[in-house]
């Protein structure tokens, strides 16, 4: 028997109001979706060991929202303008820059900002790219165990060398695998 996952009904960063210098609001831009398994995303990522960074962990790398709002700014200070204003607990993101109190990151859509570093979890999360099975064990020919809907959030365990990842639903706790290239946060970095 399989058990449909469900997918929250806002799967990605909401843009924030912010003033402009005629002291009205305007939304920064569109909410997009979230890419798909065919859609070619780039990487543009410049790499620091940890041990030249001031947490001590690499950069790039990924972490997860701790909060259910969060903002990410346009610099590293909070006196810098909100640019995003993102309201989904667990959404994966990519550090690609660091201060000691400040992470700059790259969310789904390729946006950056800056967080103060406690609004950030270590925890690897995903978010499901297309609508997927989860199977029992790393193979397609494997009993199903659930379906999750695009935009999904998944805590990853790990991803093994032929590219099936084993994820966890926290809400309902099914484990399963699926295919990294339709999980956005699994890819090596």
């Amino acid at each position: 028997m399989s058990t449909a996952i469900p997918s929250l009904a806002q799967i990605v960063p909401e843009a924030s109001k912010s003033a402009s210098s005629n002291n009205t609001s305007r939304i920064a831009r569109i909410v997009e979706d979230v890419p798909g398994p065919n859609e070619r995303m780039t990487n543009n990522l410049i790499r620091v060991s940890a041990t030249k960074t001031p947490s001590g962990f690499k950069v790039p790398r990924y972490v997860s929202l701790k909060y259910s709002t969060s903002n990410g700014r346009t610099g590293p200070s909070s006196k810098h303008p909100v640019a995003w204003q993102y309201t989904r607990r667990g959404l994966p993101m990519i550090v690609v820059a660091e201060t000691e109190t400040w992470r700059k990151v790259r969310d789904v859509n390729g946006d950056e900002s800056w967080m103060k570093r406690r609004l950030l979890d270590g925890k690897r999360m995903v978010l499901v790219r297309g609508e997927i099975t989860l199977r029992a064990k790393p193979s397609s020919n494997s009993r199903k165990q659930a379906t999750a809907g695009k935009g999904a959030l998944l805590a990853l365990e790990g991803c093994d060398t032929k590219n099936w990842c084993r994820v966890t639903d926290l809400d309902t706790r099914i484990t399963g695998y699926a295919l990294r290239s339709m999980l956005w946060g699994a890819a090596p970095l």
